[in-house]
C-alpha cells in the first residue's frame, strides 16, 4: 500500500508548479512520435558500455524477435563521451570506447534495422563517465547527434548551474534549456527529458518540448523490487492527465530479465507500462530477455495503440486496482492488478469502464488467450503481484462461453493480505466458488476440482458438480483438505479448475501455508520461512548482507566491522513478516547499518529497527546510523500470531539504508 506517499508527494510537487516559462510557450509542439518508444538501454552495463556491447545487443534485439516485436531503440545510457570537445568545440566519441566513432555505430544498427539512441546533459557535464554536458552547447550539439543518424536522445539533468539563473527556480531553469536542444535535434530524432529531479515537475508542460520524461521521482533510477516498481507506478499514475498522443509519462525502465523480482511481477510490470502507454525499454542482459513475456504483441498493441492515451483508474484502494485504457479503434484495454499479497477477486462492469453500449462484450485476456462473453460485468480470481489483462470489444461472438469467475480459498473479508494457514496432519476446511459473471448463457453441470501438492489429500465435503447456473448464480463447494503431518511452514499452491458442458476449462488457485509454529527452544528467524516479505532493493537475504539488490549478492553481515555469521540483510523500508501461531516469548537481534555502504572516509545509512506482534509495535532501536556499533532489541513476542521485523528509514534518504538483523532469534515455549 503505496499511494499515500505517493500522492503526498503529488501535493508537494505541485505546490512547486509555476506558470510555464516564455521559452517553452512559445515553441510548438515536438515531432510527431506514433507510439512510445520500445528497445533497450545500457544502463546496467554503466561504463563497461563499449561499442562492442552494443552492436551485440543490436545483433541479439535483431535475432531474437524482440526487433520485430517493437524493441528497435539501442540506447547508450552514459560513458560514450571524450572527456573534452574537440578544437572546434564538438563532441567526441571515447575512443577506448567508441573507437569507430557514432556516426559509423548508428550506421551498423541501422543495417539491423534498428535505431540509436544516446544519452547526454543538459548541465555543464555528462552524468556518468566524464566528458562535457550540453549546456551553453544545445544547439550544436543537437544539430551534431542528428547528423550522426542517432535517432532517440535521452537529455539528463545533471550538473546544472543554477548560479547562472538567478531568481529563476528549477523548473524555469529546465524549461529554459530544454528547448534548443529539442529545436536543434530536428523532427526525426524522439526526446527523452531524464530530469529525475522532481522540482522541475515536467510532466506540467513535457508536452511542449518533449516525446517523454521522467516520472519516478521516489525511486530513481527504479530499483529491481516489486515495491519500487510500484511506487514508480503510483507516481506515473498520478501524472496521467499530462499525457497524450505523441508525448508520454515515463515510469522509467522496465525490470524483467534482471532477476530481483519473481516472473509474476515482471509481468505485472509489463501489462501496467503498456496500460499507461509508457516506454517499453528493456535493461536486463538482451541475452537474457524472455520475448514471451515481453515480447507479447497483443500487450504491445495496447502500449503502442496509435490512440495515444494513458489509463486511468476506473476504481482503487490499498490493494485491487482497475485501469481502463480506451484505444483507437473503439476497444477497451483493462487492467486487474492485485497489489496484496493474496489471491483476491477484482470486479470491474461496462458502465464502470464507459465502455460503449453494446447488448454483449467480447473479453480476450491478453495473457491466456481466452475469449469470453459478458452482459457487462467482469471480473477474475487475480493472482497476488499480479495482474489480469483484457482486451474488450462491443459486440460479442455467438460462440463464445460467458465469462466466469472462478477463486480457490477466497477470503473471508476485504482486503485480507494473507495466505490461509493450513494445519499439517488435520483436515481444514476451505472454499471454491464459481459464478457466472458473463449472464450470456446457462452454465450447466459445472464441474470443480482441485490439484494439490504431492502428499495432500482433500475431499468434497458438499457436492462438486453444479446444476444450471444462471446469469449471476454463485456455486460453492465445501473442500477438506488435509497437508502431510511432518509439512514444513512454507508457501504451496493449491490449484483449481472447473468445466462445464460445451464450456472451457477455468483454472485459479491459492496461495496457503502449512506448517507449524517454530519448535521450542531457541531458533535463528533466517533458518524459517517467513509469510510476507518486502524490501527497497531486491529480496531480503538469509544470513548475507543485502548487497547489490539482485538475486542472492549478499556479503557477510558485517556491521563496525564485526562480522555476524546469522542474520537477515535488508534495505530499508524493508518488512519480514513470520507466523509463530501463538507460542514463542521473546525475539532479539543486533541492528545495525551494513559495513558495505561505508566509503573510505565516510559512514553512510541510518535506519531504525522496529519488531510488531500481530499489528502491535512491541519494541523500538531508535536511530542507528553508519558509524555506530549495532544496537540490541529485544522484544516480548508471548501470544503472537505472526510478528514482523521491520527497517524504517532513519535521518537521510534510504539510498544508503543496507539494514542487518544480526543474530536474530525467537525463543519459543
Amino acid at each position: 500500500m503505496y499511494r499515500r506517499t505517493a500522492a503526498a508527494l503529488a501535493v508537494l510537487l505541485g505546490a512547486l508548479a509555476v506558470p510555464v516559462a516564455s521559452t517553452a510557450q512559445a515553441r510548438t509542439a515536438p515531432p510527431p512520435i506514433s507510439a512510445p518508444p520500445m528497445g533497450w538501454n545500457s544502463r546496467l552495463l554503466a561504463c563497461d558500455v563499449s561499442e562492442a556491447a552494443i552492436k551485440n545487443a543490436a545483433d541479439t534485439l535483431a535475432g531474437n524477435g524482440l526487433a520485430a516485436a517493437g524493441y528497435r531503440h539501442v540506447i547508450i545510457d552514459g560513458c560514450w563521451l571524450a572527456k573534452q570537445r574537440d578544437q572546434q568545440g564538438g563532441l567526441v566519441a571515447d575512443p577506448a570506447r567508441f573507437p569507430s566513432g557514432i556516426k559509423a555505430l548508428a550506421d551498423y544498427v541501422h543495417g539491423k534495422g534498428l535505431k540509436l539512441g544516446l544519452s547526454h546533459s543538459a548541465g555543464t557535464a555528462a552524468c556518468s563517465g566524464g566528458g562535457p554536458g550540453a549546456y551553453r552547447h544545445e544547439a550544436a550539439d543537437g544539430a551534431q547527434i542528428a547528423s550522426w543518424g542517432v535517432d532517440y536522445l535521452k537529455d539528463d539533468w545533471c550538473s546544472i548551474p543554477t548560479a547562472d539563473f538567478p531568481g529563476q527556480n528549477v523548473q524555469q531553469i529546465a524549461q529554459t534549456l530544454y528547448p534548443p536542444m529539442r529545436d536543434a535535434l530536428g523532427d526525426s530524432v524522439a526526446f527523452a527529458m531524464n530530469n529525475e529531479d522532481g522540482s522541475t515537475v515536467p510532466w506540467l508542460w513535457g508536452r511542449q518540448v518533449a516525446t517523454t520524461w521522467r516520472t519516478n521521482v521516489v525511486t530513481s533510477p527504479l530499483a529491481d523490487s516489486y515495491g519500487s516498481m510500484v511506487t514508480a507506478w503510483e507516481n506515473n499514475m498520478l501524472r496521467g492527465e499530462y499525457a497524450g498522443p505523441g508525448s508520454w509519462n515515463d515510469p522509467d525502465l522496465l525490470q524483467a530479465g534482471r532477476g530481483g523480482m519473481s516472473a509474476r511481477e515482471y509481468q505485472t510490470q509489463f501489462s501496467l507500462w503498456a496500460v499507461m502507454a509508457s516506454p517499453l525499454i528493456a535493461q536486463a542482459d538482451v541475452a537474457k530477455l524472455n520475448g514471451d513475456l515481453i515480447g507479447n504483441a497483443k500487450v504491445i498493441a495496447v502500449d503502442q495503440d496509435p490512440l495515444g492515451v494513458q489509463g486511468r483508474y476506473t476504481s482503487t484502494d490499498g490493494w485491487y486496482h482497475v485501469i481502463d485504457k480506451p484505444l483507437g479503434n473503439g476497444d477497451h484495454a483493462v487492467v486487474l492488478f492485485n497489489e496484496s499479497n493474496r489471491y483476491a477477486i477484482i470486479t470491474a462492469t461496462a458502465g464502470r469502464l464507459r465502455l460503449p453500449a453494446s447488448p454483449e462484450y467480447r473479453v480476450e485476456d491478453l495473457w491466456t488467450g481466452a475469449v469470453s462473453l459478458t452482459k457487462g460485468n467482469i471480473g477474475a480470481a487475480v493472482p497476488p503481484h499480479g495482474v489480469v489483462m483484457y482486451r474488450i470489444s462491443g459486440g460479442g461472438r455467438a460462440d463464445a462461453p460467458p465469462a466466469v469467475t472462478f477463486e480457490v480459498d477466497p477470503s473471508s473479508f476485504l482486503g485480507n493480505n494473507r495466505p490461509t494457514i493450513l494445519e499439517p496432519g488435520r483436515a481444514n476446511r476451505i472454499i471454491t466458488r464459481v459464478v457466472n459473471t458473463g449472464g450470456t448463457d446457462r452454465i450447466n453441470k459445472a464441474a470443480v476440482s482441485l490439484t494439490l501438492p504431492d502428499g495432500w489429500k482433500a475431499k468434497a465435503v458438499t457436492p462438486a458438480t453444479s446444476k444450471n447456473l444462471a446469469a449471476g448464480d454463485v456455486f460453492e463447494t465445501t473442500w477438506e483438505v488435509t497437508p502431510p503431518a511432518d509439512g514444513q511452514l512454507t508457501t504451496y499452491q493449491i490449484g483449481g479448475k472447473v468445466t462445464w458442458k460445451g464450456g472451457p476449462e477455468i483454472t485459479s488457485g491459492a496461495d496457503v501455508l502449512a506448517g507449524r509454529a517454530p519448535a521450542s527452544g531457541t531458533t535463528y528467524l533466517s533458518d524459517l520461512p517467513w509469510t510476507v516479505m518486502t524490501n527497497h532493493l531486491g529480496s531480503v537475504e538469509r544470513d548475507r548482507s543485502n548487497g547489490d539488490g539482485g538475486a542472492a549478492d549478499g556479503r557477510p553481515l558485517t556491521v563496525e566491522g564485526t562480522v555476524y555469521a546469522k542474520g537477515l540483510g535488508g534495505h530499508a523500508p524493508a518488512d519480514v513478516e513470520f507466523y509463530v501461531g501463538g507460542r514463542c516469548s521473546t525475539v532479539e537481534f543486533l541492528g545495525g547499518v551494513d559495513d558495505e555502504v561505508d566509503e573510505p572516509t565516510i559512514k553512510h545509512g541510518s535506519v531504525e529497527f522496529q519488531v510488531w506482534t500481530d499489528g502491535e509495535l512491541a519494541a523500538r532501536s531508535g536511530v542507528v546510523t553508519g558509524d555506530q556499533p549495532a544496537k540490541k532489541v529485544t522484544a516480548s513476542v508471548k501470544g503472537a500470531t505472526y510478528i514482523r521485523l521491520v527497517a524504517t528509514n532513519g535521518v537521510d534518504n534510504a539510498y544508503w539504508d543496507h539494514a542487518d538483523f544480526a543474530d536474530a532469534k525467537i525463543t519459543c515455549d
